[in-house]
């Protein structure tokens, strides 16, 4: 089981490493392009430009300006994206360990290699 992530509220304001510029977090368990990202923010605060959101994880995370309005419907939706998010990644391992079976099984010098001398 995957452990349970505490998000931040929406409209909390960040600062992340190597940046100078402020954060607002407008959307939380975001997937792009295959890559799960904790947290999607545009600029504070200038707002939004065109489409342009910067995605990151809390590891990114240096500094919290400010903490965002919570209340029980955060913690519900919590819930629910530490669900997706351990079904996201109980998927990923299944597909990785799928992928690597095939290339093995694809492999005639698999088990060669795996032998100790």
């Amino acid at each position: 089981m995957t452990e349970s992530k505490n998000f931040l509220p929406l409209g909390s304001i960040v600062v992340l490493a190597g940046g100078v510029k402020k954060l607002l977090i407008v959307s939380r368990g975001n997937i792009l392009n295959d890559t799960y990202f904790d947290y999607g923010a545009i600029l504070y605060p200038e707002g939004m430009i065109d489409d342009n959101m910067a995605y990151f994880n809390e590891s990114d995370i240096i500094k919290i300006v400010h903490e965002g309005y919570t209340d029980e419907d955060n913690a519900l939706i919590i819930e629910t994206i530490n669900r997706a998010y351990e079904t996201y990644t109980s998927q990923e391992t299944t597909e990785k360990q799928e992928i690597e079976e095939m290339i093995e099984a694809d492999d005639p010098f698999a088990s060669v290699r795996d032998m100790e001398d």
